[in-house]
């Protein structure tokens, strides 16, 4: 997904940021399946604290949305947001997951 946009990836990456741009800009890419194997629909996944920073460096989200297609995948879609742009509902709990953040899961409705 980095090359769509033309970012780099080697030695930038931290828990919020996956890429940078030209101008050293960061990215956050992230990507969701359009149809989980139970048959919902798919939702990208965002921490609140990774967010935050991106959001004070005024950085940008990468967002793919796929289809699995026998052992490998297909995107269907790519768009690019600031991510002052986040359409953020609300921030919830880890409930008990290892990295203990709050975040929020985003329908690929909502982005795209």
């Amino acid at each position: 997904m980095a090359e769509k946009w033309r970012l780099r990836r080697d030695g930038v990456h931290t828990y919020w940021r996956d890429a940078v741009d030209a101008d050293g800009t960061p990215w956050e890419l992230k990507a969701a399946v359009v149809e989980t194997a139970s048959g919902r629909p798919g939702r990208f996944r965002v921490r609140e604290h990774a967010h935050d920073q991106l959001l004070d460096a005024g950085g940008w989200y990468g967002f793919a949305v796929y289809r699995r297609v026998g052992r490998g995948i297909r995107v269907l879609r790519y768009k690019a947001m600031p991510a002052a742009r986040l359409p953020v509902s609300a921030w919830y709990g880890s409930g008990g997951e290892s990295d203990e953040h709050d975040h929020t899961k985003i329908a690929i409705s909502d982005v795209f």
